[in-house]
Parts: C-alpha cells; structure tokens; sequence
C-alpha cells in the first residue's frame, strides 16, 4: 500500500514536472482560494559537523532514491516486453520499499520527509584562516588570557584583528 502511495507520489510529482514547463509561458490561473499563510519552523538541530555532513548525505541518498524510483516508473510506462516489464516493476518496488524505510527513518532521527520542502539555516559559524606559527601563538595566548579574564568590553579585539591594531569600527 505504502509503495503506490509512492508511486503516486512520483507520479503527480513526474507529472506536475510537465504540466509546468509546458505552461511555462503561460499566463498564471488567479488563484481560487487564498493559501495559507507559512511558517517556518525547526524540526532539527545539527551540532556537529559531522552531524551536519551526515543528513546531508542522507537527504542526498533518499533523493537520489526517489529520482531512480521516477526513472523506473518512466521506463516501466514504456516497457513493452513482458519479462523486462516485470523485472522493472520487481525493481521499483524493491526500490520503493527501500526509500519508504530511508524517508520513516530520515523522519524519525531528523523530522525530515521527502512530502516537505525545507530551509536549512546555519545558526553557528567557525571562520578559520591560514596563519604563521608566531600569528597562530599570539592569536592563541591572547585568546587565552580573554577566556581566563573578565571581558574588556571590546577595548581590544582578539583574533587577527588584535594582532593588527584593533577594531577599525568606530
């Protein structure tokens, strides 16, 4: 039941793709009901870069999966032979049921699902740079004595900047 509730998600998907590009040029239909106002909300967070790398990866292999799985249903619609016909559907749902796990467990660990589009946002940042030994020292001690010590209220700035004169922003 779950691989031709796939299947005709493939189907529609496959589908809009084409009622699309051939109204391309077309004007718009004014919209019959208003939509929905969205909102953008967080399902997940990525700690580590590893984490990071991780679902991109993952989301990467279930999309590939579903773009196979439309492959297959194209090549499966066009199949005249019997024996190939059948092979391909055997294909396709072995596939189907593969992506079915692959998307339950995308949802499970991350809140992600191939029926959603979503917006990955970068909420922590390191900006790393090539330096000397004595740049990476100075930079280093002086980043030590600023975690050991009180704040100095951005009197001095650390990093690069520190080394070079200080904060230009005045």
């Amino acid at each position: 039941m779950k691989s031709t509730q796939i299947l005709s998600l493939i189907s529609l998907t496959l589908a809009a793709a084409v009622v699309s590009a051939q109204k391309k040029d077309s004007k718009p239909a004014p919209a019959s009901a208003p939509q929905q106002k969205l909102e953008l909300v967080k399902v997940a967070s990525l700690n580590t870069t590893e984490s990071n790398r991780e679902f991109q990866k993952n989301v990467q292999l279930v999309q590939q999966q579903r773009a196979l799985a439309g492959q297959l249903l194209s090549k499966l619609q066009n199949e005249q032979d019997e024996q190939k016909h059948a092979e391909l559907k055997k294909q396709l749902a072995a596939l189907q049921a593969k992506l079915n796990e692959n998307n339950k467990l995308m949802f499970k660990t991350y809140g992600f699902t191939l029926n959603r589009n979503y917006v990955l946002t970068v909420e922590k940042a390191h900006v790393h740079m090539w330096v000397t030994a004595e740049e990476a020292a100075a930079i280093k001690a002086r980043s030590d004595v600023k975690d050991g010590a009180i704040k100095d209220d951005g009197k001095k700035p650390s990093g690069l900047r520190g080394l070079f004169g200080g904060n230009k922003k005045k």
